[in-house]
């Protein structure tokens, strides 16, 4: 499978430059704690203004970002993306609006990507796939862009999951503007938008490609759907493969040009999936036991709380839940009451657990 060239040196210099001025200003708190002394970036920082590249002001910068509601995540900081972090030309930094534990605390994140020009029974198919695999618990990324990316992050909406959206521009702005409402949604269910370009900068086309890597690169595994020849997705596969990840595809009608490219992959070795019970299958996941705790939890913020506590596996206090769900402690205790009187959660010496 071929590789993809990057425009390595393009897509980083904008990025560094902003984490310079953003690491120069002292309230940032990431200077001491990640190993990187004051003193290597001041003399990186003045260095770059003594050769003439224009720096944008540390203090004005981060308080722009906090404005817009936007978290700049380090490489060398918590919370950046375990798996993001290995692979070949990591962003020196991701941008974050929302609740980014989406993906840093699910290890089932699978990036579901096709044509912007999807037929009915394509967005039909992400929309059914998206939406099964979100209600075994898992983590859905795609790019926000029409056909089926935007059906990827609908159907996760449906099932009740978390989806992450990447974007190849600044997160001030979304792009198409007509999935403005959805990015809304995403935000709205405890998702994720990120990038790694900072406010104010343009999707443009070569970003796309770069951003691409982005989606395979926080995800386990990345499922193609209805891919043309000339498709961005098939970027996506490459990226996936370069980076070790799981490859899977659905395969469609063969006089179908929309499926030509995800033919080709299947031919080349990924692994065809016809449903979404095959991938559970792949990743040793059992529906119903995962779905049990989903089921019985009436409101969003029981299934929250719900999922939480399937997830680490060992009873929580209200602060642990109230980390991991960002839902107020009132609430948490409101609906902490309701599940014990249900009999779905019991209340421990060391917690709280199912």
């Amino acid at each position: 499978m071929k590789s993809v060239r990057l425009k390595t040196r393009t897509m980083n210099e904008t990025l560094f430059y902003h984490v310079i001025a953003i690491a120069m200003h002292g309230d940032y708190g990431t200077i001491k704690k990640h190993h990187a002394p004051t003193s290597d970036w001041e003399a990186t920082y003045h260095g770059l203004k003594e050769k003439g590249i224009p720096l944008a002001d540390p203090q004005q910068e981060f308080e722009r970002l906090e404005k817009l509601g936007i978290q700049l995540i380090l490489a060398s900081q918590d919370g950046y993306p375990e798996w993001l972090r290995h692979i070949p030309h990591p962003p020196f930094g991701i941008y974050v609006r929302g609740n980014l534990v989406a993906i840093s605390a699910n290890p089932l994140t699978l990036a579901i990507v096709g044509t912007r020009r999807a037929s009915g029974d394509g967005k039909k198919i992400a929309r059914d796939f998206s939406r099964e695999l979100a209600a075994a618990d898992f983590t859905i990324a795609s790019g926000l862009a029409f056909g089926i990316d935007a059906a990827a992050h609908e159907g996760c909406l449906d099932g009740g999951g978390i989806t992450v959206a990447a974007l190849a521009g600044g997160l001030d702005g979304i792009y198409p503007q007509s999935n403005a409402l959805l990015a809304q949604k995403i935000l709205a269910h405890d998702g994720a938008l990120i990038s790694e370009y900072p406010p104010g900068e343009r999707p443009f086309g070569y970003r796309f490609i770069e951003r691409n890597r982005i989606i395979s690169g926080i995800a386990r595994g990345v499922l193609i759907v209805e891919a043309p020849e000339s498709s961005g997705a098939l970027a996506t596969a490459r990226y996936a493969a370069e980076q070790n990840r799981d490859l899977f595809v659905v395969h469609g009608p063969v006089t179908t040009m929309n499926f030509k490219g995800s033919h080709a992959l299947i031919r080349q070795g990924a692994e065809l999936v016809t449903s979404p019970d095959e991938i559970l299958e792949a990743y040793d996941v059992v529906k119903r036991e995962r779905t049990t705790a989903r089921t019985r939890g009436e409101t969003r913020e029981e299934i929250l709380i719900l999922k939480a506590l399937e997830t680490i596996s060992t009873p929580a206090d209200v602060d642990k839940l109230v980390a991991m769900t960002k839902l107020e402690p009132r609430i948490v205790n409101r609906s902490l009451s309701f599940l014990i009187l249900r009999g779905i959660v019991k209340e421990t010496e060391s917690g709280y657990t199912i």
